[in-house]
């Protein structure tokens, strides 16, 4: 072994007079800010047109696209829009380079990138498993040489030099060991290289991007998230966002960045859009007043009996309410529907209804600003056994029984009371006129929210940022993430272009216009923060100022996360089937003794006498007979308390095979921290 070192160590000499030679301290500078070096990061984007990124990329385009015709107007267009992305790219890294990272933008066609990124990340996992190997030899080398030789003292900058002399099939992956892990980021272990630049400046020099190298990834969507995750292809980034990135949870919806958060570690930063709508009951302003009711008593329909009254006899032409029972009902309470069906493996695939079903389980959202996860627990609650739910239930039939909900063929017009999906504007108009809102035709309304914004799988998980798991640049990618998101210079070159060349700014108003001759086109939502991009063209110039007061009162879906499938997949079990499909024959048995009531008090008997309604029967083991698959139960005990215990155990009964969907959904928001405070 000392004679092969010594042999090593003679080639070192010779490697090492040289190195010294070459370097001076005019040509070598270092950053005393940062402390950090030069890096090159590649950042994969979603655009809205075909871009060659390479040469070898444009020549097979060539190729296949234009028969290898230069001359071709297809071809000739194609060097024109590379040429407009390519001076988008030097005005985006002029930007990142303040902070000594260049980037290399990568774009692809959303149907490009959903086909050829899962193989690039593959290639990228498989070369930096070589590169890890690499990095083990070279830490050997340098080691074995140290412990032969204490006391030498060449720099390990000089044993470097001399592994990859001796071992030149290492030389590929030089650039990704030097730059392996963030420690080396910090530190600035690998030391900046300089050239004098055309005006005899000298000029940073960023290392070429590696073989099959990959940072920042774009994500589209909760299965892609999903899968990337457990794949172990992006890295969790909570410990880089304390570090670096803190600006983010400032700039970024608290609503997102938290819900983006996957088994309690967030793996990609969602882009702030705006979330969701929301949903605003209109009451007609003059002729509430005509009736000197008091808008400020109104929370929601139900507080709008005797309106309503008034409004359907002495205006028999007039529509009360445009929205049917369901749409209201909806507005109150959570109907929990699951149906399933068997896959092409014969396993069971469940989804889950939208809540507006009628069910005899759900759960009650009360105040609307309470329908977010982690305020809300949808429990499986046998409703008709809940005073509030019975009150509700009968409001809302009875307005059904006297006409008041608009019908199919309804040929009743200007309705006094209606409901709307909308931005904030309408609450911005509410505030500020005393519960007033004006619509685009003058007329004025009392205008009341009864569903806020919502946070959905789309606008949580549909245009994402993370990144990947063998970057060997993480600090460096969530330090880009991190200026897109709170630097309104970098976001608004990604998403529009050079200003002056791609776009322009009205300096009165603020309104953006589009260069006739731009050639660069991306979609808003996929590039960035929203909120800090100049409003689309044709937008008013407050929108995103507007969506971020939007995006602060916006709720989690409560069951954002929730999947059956998912869970039943990790932990090889199913759903007691048997069990929901003997309660959906129970369901349409009452639902069918609901519609047989000719009117209110018949259904008032039906549902509230303390003796025989439903708010008994239910309470207890009602006996019923049902027929599943072809085979008829008689005297089977609906035992709707296993359904409504959270921590029922279906093992325990020989009768039940599966797991009982609330136990599941419980378990679920336990795990995750979801259980609302004082469950």
């Amino acid at each position: 072994m000392k004679k092969r070192l010594l042999c090593l160590f003679m080639g070192l000499i010779l490697i090492l007079s040289v190195l010294l030679t070459a370097c001076s301290s005019d040509d070598e500078e270092s950053d005393d800010e940062n402390n950090i070096s030069a890096q090159t990061i590649t950042m994969c984007v979603i655009t809205e047109r075909k871009v060659c990124n390479t040469e070898a990329e444009l020549a097979k385009y060539l190729e296949k696209e234009c028969g290898g015709d230069k001359n071709s107007e297809k071809y000739l267009e194609m060097l024109k829009v590379m040429e407009n992305y390519e001076a988008v790219e030097e005005a985006f890294t002029k930007v990142t380079k303040e902070s000594k990272i260049n980037v290399d933008l990568l774009f692809y066609t959303m149907e490009e990138y959903e086909g050829t990124l899962t193989k690039t990340i593959a290639d990228a996992a498989e070369y930096a498993q070589e590169a890890a190997r690499a990095a083990r030899a070279l830490e050997k080398y340098i080691s074995d040489y140290q412990a032969a030789y204490p006391e030498e003292k060449f720099p390990v900058s000089a044993l470097t030099k001399s592994f990859y002399y001796h071992y030149p099939e290492f030389e590929k992956y030089k650039d990704y060991v030097e730059n392996s892990s963030d420690e080396e980021e910090e530190t600035g272990k690998v030391e900046d290289i300089y050239q004098a630049g055309d005006l005899g400046v000298k000029e940073l020099v960023y290392p070429e991007t590696q073989e099959n190298q990959l940072d920042i990834i774009y994500v589209s969507g909760l299965d892609m998230y999903r899968e990337y995750i457990e794949n172990e292809w992006l890295v969790s980034l909570d410990s880089y966002i304390a570090a670096s990135g803190k600006k983010l949870t400032d700039y970024i919806t608290n609503a997102l960045i938290g819900g983006a958060q996957y088994s309690g570690s967030t793996y990609a930063i969602p882009n702030n859009v705006q979330i969701g709508e929301y949903k605003y009951m209109l009451v007609d302003k003059v002729l509430f007043d005509e009736w000197r009711y008091n808008n400020e008593s109104v929370a929601n329909v139900l507080d709008l009996e005797h309106f309503l009254e008034d409004v359907a006899a002495s205006e028999p032409d007039r529509l009360p309410i445009d929205a049917t029972f369901e749409d209201c009902i909806g507005q109150f309470v959570w109907y929990w529907n699951i149906d399933w069906e068997e896959d092409e493996f014969g396993d069971n695939v469940y989804s889950i209804g939208n809540g507006n079903q009628f069910s005899l389980l759900g759960a009650l959202y009360g105040d609307p600003a309470n329908a977010s996860r982690g305020k809300i627990s949808l429990g499986f609650n046998s409703l008709f056994t809940s005073p509030e739910y019975r009150n509700i239930y009968l409001g809302l039939k009875e307005y059904e029984y006297n006409g008041y909900f608009v019908t199919e063929n309804d040929t009743r017009t200007d309705a006094a009371v209606s409901f709307v999906d909308g931005d904030y504007t309408i609450k911005a108009s509410m505030e500020a006129n005393d519960g007033v809102y004006t619509d685009e035709n003058g007329k004025e309304y009392y205008a009341y929210v009864v569903k806020y914004p919502e946070v959905d799988e789309q606008s949580l998980y549909g245009n994402m940022f993370g990144v990947f798991a063998n970057s060997s640049h993480i600090s460096a990618s969530v330090k880009v993430l991190t200026m897109l998101n709170t630097d309104p210079k970098l976001r608004n070159i990604l998403q529009y272009g050079v200003e002056g060349v791609d776009y322009t700014i009205d300096e009165e108003t603020g309104v953006l216009h589009r260069t006739a001759d731009t050639l660069y086109t991306m979609d808003i939502e996929k590039t960035g923060n929203c909120f800090i991009a100049h409003p689309e063209e044709g937008l008013p110039a407050d929108y995103w100022e507007n969506s971020k007061k939007q995006n602060n009162d916006a709720l989690v879906n409560p069951l954002l996360g929730f999947d059956f499938n998912a869970i039943f997949a990790e932990y090889d079990t199913d759903l007691d089937y048997n069990l929901w499909s003997y309660l959906m024959q129970y369901t349409a048995q009452i639902s069918k003794e609901i519609e047989g009531c000719e009117d209110i008090d018949e259904l008032t008997n039906l549902v509230a006498n303390e003796q025989t309604g439903l708010c008994v029967t239910l309470a207890s083991d009602p006996k019923i007979t049902v027929e599943y698959k072809g085979q008829i139960y008689t005297d089977f005990v609906l035992q709707l308390s296993k359904l409504t215990n959270k921590s029922f155990d279906a093992s325990a009964d020989e009768r039940y095979v599966g797991e009982s969907p609330y136990a599941v959904y419980y378990t679920w928001m336990s795990s995750y921290g979801y259980v609302p405070a004082g469950e």
